[in-house]
């Protein structure tokens, strides 16, 4: 189960998958649903969200992404926004790998290379 805290010792730990082990005890931080319609030739498709958490390697590295987490929402929000006209469909499932590939340039650009890690928590797609 994870969660995030705005604190000076903010931590979030996650124990629920056998795939999680390596990133047990490792400061992270969820960000709020990214949602948002899937446009195809100017038709609204559908509706996407997407749920993003960001793992950092330690407290420090936590710090400076927290402090920054506005800038690396706002980057977040244009990519997927382009990323879904190019690559979803209402009749596929998102693939996360895909999305975690798309947004790590944008989070390494904004912060430095390697200062957290993107995984995708859930990825819903509806048709309108």
């Amino acid at each position: 189960m994870g969660f995030s805290l705005f604190g000076p010792a903010a931590f979030a730990f996650s124990e629920e998958e056998e795939g999680d082990k390596e990133f047990v005890g490792k400061p992270k931080l969820e960000m709020s649903p990214f949602n948002f319609s899937v446009i195809k030739r100017g038709i609204v498709e559908g509706q996407a969200t997407l749920q993003i958490v960001l793992v950092m390697e330690n407290t420090q590295d936590f710090e400076v992404v927290r402090s920054r987490l506005p800038q690396v929402r706002s980057d977040f929000n244009t990519a997927l926004s382009m990323l879904s006209r190019q690559t979803f469909q209402v009749n596929r499932p998102i693939d996360p790998d895909i999305v975690k590939a798309y947004l790590t340039p944008y989070i390494d650009a904004r912060l430095g290379v390697g200062m957290a890690e993107v995984f995708v928590k859930q990825a819903l797609i509806h048709p309108n």
